[in-house]
């Protein structure tokens, strides 16, 4: 009984620690913030927390539920029937609110590169500073008097407070997209990295961070004090001990070994079979590298033979096996063993592959040749000049009409290592569209199909910018125009292999569905006048007046089931009301998707082929009680009525 008690607090740990990351600070559960975290506390200012004034602000934001919608916009789109990839305009916040039920734990990958916070206006909310009697008012540095309440005054976090409060409701939600195996890489610079591993870490939970990566850019020639030229890219897993325990390992093609490889052939050109000397001017090609090309990241492979390059590799078991202790022609067997069996060591002498020092207290090694290494776990620093981005995009666009966008090829790098086949990539900060050019680039390369799913909000180009004034020269009204502009144009570059190149797009926009301000009672309401209003509010229809099928088909498909972007829709006429039948684009699923905003009868019902699997939402207030009362026992659960008011024929 003990045992199984253990067991059972251990799961439910397990699934607290997945749920809400933040309640385990430092891997142990932490009582007071799990309660903080859905709100059923107060904050408290003992133990070690993460805090700043705003934040309970920004949990509420998170919980909040959306009223907008998402409406498809077909013309715009480019192969709107046979594209998987979506682009998304609108706040992404409530966008990423929208894509719950759809996209709950499917992506592979998010990344994002949020606004840095330099102090500057955004267009998120204007300032992430706010007024400093507001800041010291909040952290109770002023009294309700406005006199101080402490002689040594703090402002400085007025500027980093809001931001946090920004980033946080959209790192929450943006958390529940990801799959168990999945990942989030966040770029930042030096002014907010600092406290945007504390917020992941509240986020995320500290277990789950993997790496803090190092994005080396060109060095400024105007630094007073270090070059600088440096970014950063916040690593953290979804569930870190997941992929442990599953020995998931991210890999990704070494660079810079083409030009190896023809300095070798090269070398043996000149020297032959002189191995010797092939194997001294490779080490001296080596040393006249500059310290940032590709290649010298692989000079340990300093010795050519005639089957290629190679360097002497330990030969010992990282881990003690019995069956790997065993004498080896003389030599004694490492501590933890061999790390091969007899067999294979057999094998690899054949070949000439091991090497013997004359000293048999010595190790054997092993000659580890590159032909045979040439993937590797991503670097955790790496150098791209940005520079280089900026003439790409400029030249793909004909002229500058964004500032600082990241390199397709960098980011490509990243998601081939960390995601495979049908994987999906959302990126919630689109800007430009790096990100979605960055995936098709990567999957011409090695013929996957990665899917993705990018937002941007209609930013209003900068026209103090020369980056905005091209733009809008340009004519685009929006940085969104300029995202889905791009993505249109790098559609059509050329790449390895052939792969689909298209996107969806829709806007986030008001619902279509009524939705009324509550009834207040007053001093002067009686109870049959409020219970009036109500009724009278509730006999209104569901739908807006003049919304468009389509659109409402989709809005009720989204928030009601698990419907995604890239979902199949076919009408259907059936006698005088249209049908929308929703299918996902993978062909998964079970029975049908169907929707009809109009009278649906029971012989369309019977003209569609309505069976026990299909899901079928209909408006309730138009039609029939009898097809209702009809219908409910042989679809039960399947049945959604669209009504301000649930009716008991209906039920």
């Amino acid at each position: 009984m003990p045992a199984s008690t253990g067991d059972d607090l251990e799961k439910l740990l397990a699934e607290l620690r997945d749920l809400v990351p933040g309640a385990f600070p430092d891997g142990v559960l932490d009582a007071r913030l799990l309660l903080e975290s859905v709100g059923a506390a107060e904050p408290s200012g003992s133990g070690f927390a993460f805090s700043w004034p705003g934040l309970e602000e920004a949990r509420d934001a998170a919980r909040a539920a959306t009223t907008a919608t998402l409406l498809p916009d077909v013309d715009a789109s480019l192969r709107w029937e046979e594209s998987r990839d979506v682009l998304v305009e609108g706040d992404n916040l409530q966008v990423l609110k929208l894509l719950k039920a759809g996209y709950d734990r499917q992506a592979k990958l998010i990344y994002i590169d949020p606004p840095y916070n330099t102090g500057e206006t955004f267009t998120y909310n204007d300032s992430f500073a706010v007024p400093e009697s507001e800041y010291l008012a909040a952290t109770g540095q002023l009294d309700a008097q406005g006199n101080a309440t402490t002689s040594r005054i703090e402002s400085g976090g007025r500027k980093h407070a809001p931001w946090l409060s920004f980033m946080f409701p959209r790192l929450t939600v943006a958390r529940g997209l990801l799959r168990r195996d999945g990942v989030i890489l966040v770029s930042i610079d030096n002014n907010e990295v600092h406290h945007l591993r504390l917020l992941l870490d509240a986020v995320f939970g500290a277990d789950n961070f993997v790496d803090m990566m190092t994005w080396r850019g060109a060095r400024k020639g105007d630094g007073k004090l270090t070059a600088g030229g440096q970014d950063y890219i916040l690593v953290y897993a979804r569930d870190l001990a997941f992929l442990k325990a599953n020995d998931v390992r991210w890999r990704e093609e070494k660079t810079g070994l083409a030009e190896i490889y023809a300095k070798v052939d090269e070398l043996r050109a000149e020297f032959g079979t002189n191995y010797e000397e092939a194997t001294k001017g490779l080490r001296e090609w080596f040393k006249s590298l500059r310290d940032d090309h590709p290649s010298r990241d692989h000079d340990y492979y300093d010795r050519i033979d005639a089957n290629g390059v190679w360097f002497s590799d330990n030969i010992s078991s990282p881990n003690y096996r019995e069956n790997l202790r065993y004498e080896w022609k003389g030599y004694q067997p490492p501590e933890n063993g061999w790390r091969y069996e007899e067999a294979t060591m057999q094998r690899l002498d054949a070949e000439g592959r091991l090497i013997y020092p004359e000293d048999m207290t010595r190790r054997v090694q092993i000659k580890s040749y590159l032909h045979t290494r040439e993937q590797w776990a991503p670097a955790s620093v790496f150098y791209k000049d940005r520079r280089a981005a900026s003439t790409a995009l400029k030249k793909l666009m004909g002229s500058k009409v964004f500032d600082n966008p990241k390199n397709t090829d960098v980011l490509a790098r990243l998601f081939s290592a960390m995601t495979a086949e049908d994987d999906l990539i959302v990126d919630f900060f689109a800007g430009s569209g790096s990100t979605g050019q960055a995936v098709w680039e990567q999957n011409q390369i090695d013929g996957m199909r990665r899917r993705w799913v990018l937002v941007q909000i209609p930013e209003i180009p900068d026209s103090s910018e020369e980056s905005g004034r091209n733009a809008v020269k340009a004519g685009y009204e929006t940085i969104f125009e300029v995202t889905a502009e791009r993505l249109r144009r790098s559609s059509a570059l050329p790449g390895t292999r052939e792969v689909a190149k298209g996107f969806r797009i829709f806007r986030a926009g008001p619902s279509n569905l009524r939705i009324d301000p509550p009834v207040f009672v007053t001093e002067d309401t009686t109870n049959g006048a409020f219970f009036e209003r109500a009724m009278f509010q509730a006999a209104d229809a569901p739908v807006l007046e003049g919304a468009d099928p389509l659109a409402v088909a989709w809005e009720v498909v989204l928030k009601s089931t698990a419907t995604r972007l890239d979902a199949k829709v076919e009408v259907v006429r059936v006698g005088d009301v249209d049908v929308y039948q929703f299918s996902s684009a993978d062909g998964s699923g079970e029975g049908r998707l169907m929707v009809c905003l109009g009278a649906f009868t029971l012989d369309a019902a019977a003209e569609i082929g309505l069976n026990d699997t299909d899901t079928l939402i209909l408006r309730g207030d138009i039609v029939e009680d009898s097809v209702t009362l009809t219908l409910a026992p042989r679809l039960q659960s399947r049945l959604v009525l669209l009504e301000r008011i649930a009716r008991e024929v209906s039920l």
